[in-house]
């Protein structure tokens, strides 16, 4: 049973507080417990091979690198269509978005070929992404993948350009992958809004996905919408029920609302 911060004081109200029928902690326990920062953005990444794409098949990770390291670029000029969600706040102005990269997923990034090839550097990624996709800028998947490498890199404005490339292309089953890196990019910038669109087409598109849950419900932890935060953390954990994150977040979001009312109780 969910309860936020007025529901909360409405249940104890003149009566023994008994968090444990909730299953949720007590103060005491969340005193105890390593606190978590609930406004770090988690950044999440839907892998390709959820889509039993082999990523390998795709980019080139063998053939030693000869040539200067080179960039993914998309392209910046690619027209408006109804699958690139110009509509939106963030996307109409990429150019000016305050986004601060996500340095936490070079490890993905570096490890994109890791069941066949040792990892590599993010230069080596970047290049062998860049060599194919100059070749073939209508894979979705290779804009997907160069949007990572910006993501990383803390370029928005370029990541964003390669998912309105990636969503051009994409079938409509696949496009959760672009999706959910779009509505990092959102989150990440404080446009939650537009995180929230994107993070639900994605769910409604692959709904047995849970990053695709756990994603949403991130965001609405960031504009302090604890109940549904709550609410997409559960169904997180009904897809993946050991889901380590999805819990912690959970317990977080309780203690946050238990300690917040015993400040607020006479």
């Amino acid at each position: 049973m969910i309860f936020v911060f007025k529901r909360l004081t409405c249940f104890f109200a003149g009566r023994k507080k008994d968090y444990r029928s909730l299953g949720w902690p007590s103060p005491d326990e969340c005193i105890k417990f390593r606190r978590m920062d609930l406004t770090t953005v988690a950044s999440t990444w839907l892998a390709v091979s959820a889509k039993n794409i082999d990523i390998t098949e795709h980019i080139d990770f063998a053939t030693p690198l000869q040539e200067p390291a080179m960039e993914p670029l998309c392209n910046a000029n690619l027209p408006a269509s109804m699958h690139t969600l110009d509509h939106l706040h963030g996307v109409a102005n990429r150019a000016s978005l305050h986004y601060m990269g996500e340095s936490q997923l070079k490890e993905v990034l570096q490890n994109l070929g890791k069941d066949r090839y040792p990892p590599q550097s993010l230069e080596q990624v970047g290049t062998r992404i860049a060599k194919v996709l100059e070749k073939n800028q209508t894979s979705w998947i290779l804009s997907s993948m160069a949007a990572l490498y910006w993501r990383v890199k803390g370029q928005g404005k370029k990541a964003i350009d390669c998912l309105r490339q990636a969503l051009h292309h994409t079938p409509y089953y696949m496009k959760d992958v672009p999706l959910i890196s779009l509505a990092n990019i959102f989150h990440n910038a404080k446009l939650w809004n537009d995180a929230i669109i994107v993070a639900t087409m994605a769910v409604e598109i692959a709904p047995h996905f849970v990053v695709n849950h756990f994603t949403l419900a991130n965001v609405y932890v960031a504009m302090e919408e604890f109940e549904k935060a709550m609410r997409w953390y559960e169904s997180t954990l009904k897809l993946q029920p050991e889901f380590a994150p999805a819990k912690n977040r959970i317990r977080a979001i309780q203690c946050h609302l238990l300690m917040k009312n015993e400040r607020h109780s006479p």
